[in-house]
């Protein structure tokens, strides 16, 4: 989908205090023969306070940062994977009541990781419906801080972080532009996620990869390849609907999982190189489920590492389920821009 006259006027970020690897080991959380393997070198631990405060900081900043005054937005979107609070409690809600007082539509969406990029499409497409709506917040935060949950073992190719995104979508004029942005899914990957209680009856938190669903047989196994190569396919639809080739592209924004074989994966196919990607950031922080893609197009804004004229192309994926991507353009660079990297340093924290 095209999107004429959409701009990202503001980006925001909440990101803890980051848990060092090597502590984690020492604590028996992190596998030595993982953390070796995979070169995980820290993640990022919210403790104590929870997703939708995280979120409430991240939207907060990308507002003041887009100066757009709370009157403005139309629409507001969360996206989570995990648990936001009370069951039945509206997290979005709160989430917008903390940002402005005008009773516009809030909703939450889940789609896995890719639930804030998704969110994306839906907000440009609630925007372009009316030329009169202004600007749209769409936020994304997770707290995986669960007792008998351990985020250095829940992945067999990365560890988990907590955090917060948020992004200002506007009609106005702002530092990058939203060119083309699409969506798909390859709903048969779901069976992937069963496990023995199927049909479903009760709630019961994501597997891990010691309670996952049954083993992949031949037809799963063809369905997950399938979704590379959706992924693929959106992600050169998505550039030629922005005018642009493969070689117009500067960095990838996309998920911090995997090492660079990995990541290679997701972008030989499209005709990108793993070295434009953001993998040794990702590293750093673990994988912020539905954040990872905007906090890294915040990372490239902020330490300067693309500036006006380069072309941002975002590959987000939820579960191998759900698949967003989006290119946008850096029209210029925002005051905010102007800091040296300040990815956060590692800490060292008991638990």
């Amino acid at each position: 989908m095209k999107t004429p006259d959409l701009y990202i006027a503001g980006l925001g970020v909440h990101i803890p205090t980051v848990q060092d690897a090597r502590e984690a080991v020492v604590l028996g959380l992190y596998d030595p023969e993982d953390h070796e393997f995979q070169g995980w070198t820290g993640a990022a631990v919210a403790d104590g306070t929870s997703a939708p405060d995280m979120a409430v900081q991240a939207a907060r900043q990308a507002t003041e940062r887009a100066g757009t005054h709370p009157h403005d937005l139309v629409l507001h979107i969360h996206a989570s994977m995990h648990k936001q609070g009370p069951g039945g409690w509206p997290a979005q809600h709160y989430i917008l009541r903390q940002v402005t007082d005008q009773d516009i539509p809030s909703y939450q969406v889940s789609q896995g990781c890719n639930g804030l990029i998704g969110s994306l499409e839906l907000a440009a497409c609630y925007l372009q419906a009316v030329p009169e709506r202004a600007a749209a917040l769409v936020t994304g935060a997770d707290n995986l801080d669960t007792p008998h949950f351990n985020r250095w073992a829940a992945l067999e190719n990365g560890v988990l972080g907590d955090g917060a995104s948020a992004v200002v979508l506007t009609r106005r004029p702002g530092f990058a532009r939203l060119l083309s942005i699409n969506s798909g899914s390859t709903a048969e990957v779901e069976e992937r996620f069963r496990d023995e209680e199927f049909p479903p009856v009760t709630g019961r938190h994501a597997p891990d990869r010691s309670t996952a669903a049954a083993p992949l047989d031949e037809a799963i196994s063809e369905a997950v390849g399938r979704q590379g190569e959706l992924r693929t396919e959106l992600a050169l639809r998505t550039m030629a609907e922005a005018d642009l080739d493969v070689g117009d592209i500067t960095r990838v924004a996309h998920i911090f999982t995997g090492r660079e074989g990995y990541l290679k994966g997701i972008l030989d196919p499209m005709g990108l190189r793993a070295e434009q990607g953001l993998l040794e950031f990702g590293r750093g922080l673990g994988h912020m489920t539905v954040s990872d893609q905007i906090v890294g197009l915040n990372h490239l804004a902020e330490t300067r590492q693309v500036g006006p004229g380069d072309h941002v192309l975002i590959v987000a994926h939820g579960g191998g389920v759900s698949i967003t991507c989006a290119v946008v353009r850096i029209e210029y660079l925002p005051t905010w821009a102007m800091v040296p990297d300040r990815a956060p340093a590692a800490a060292s924290r008991r638990r």
